[in-house]
């Protein structure tokens, strides 16, 4: 990210500044690329924010579905273990009548 500022303030565009680093994807340079080109970088960073933003709201909602029925089960599991912790010892003292 240094070099991309260095060269940035050396007068070079952003897109091609932050060509060389392998945090972006292609898609969000060629999108600063048009926006710098066509005046509209703004308009363009606004765009690739509301992709990005979309983008990770579906990722966390696939892991919401993968993650919730595992913490419904475990928290299944724990019920039952405390309703067997309580059960089991009046069942024992039941058979000693």
């Amino acid at each position: 990210m240094d070099e991309a500022i260095e060269k940035i303030e050396k007068g070079k565009s952003m897109s091609s500044a932050l060509e060389a680093s392998v945090w972006f994807p292609p898609l969000f340079l060629q999108m600063i690329s048009v926006g710098e080109q066509s005046g509209q970088l703004e308009a363009m960073l606004d765009k690739v924010a509301t992709a990005y933003e979309r983008e990770v709201e579906s990722s966390i909602m696939g892991m919401t579905a993968l993650i919730e029925p595992i913490m419904i089960s475990s928290m299944g599991l724990a019920v039952g273990f405390v309703v067997l912790s309580i059960l089991l010892p009046i069942f024992e003292m039941n058979q000693m009548i």
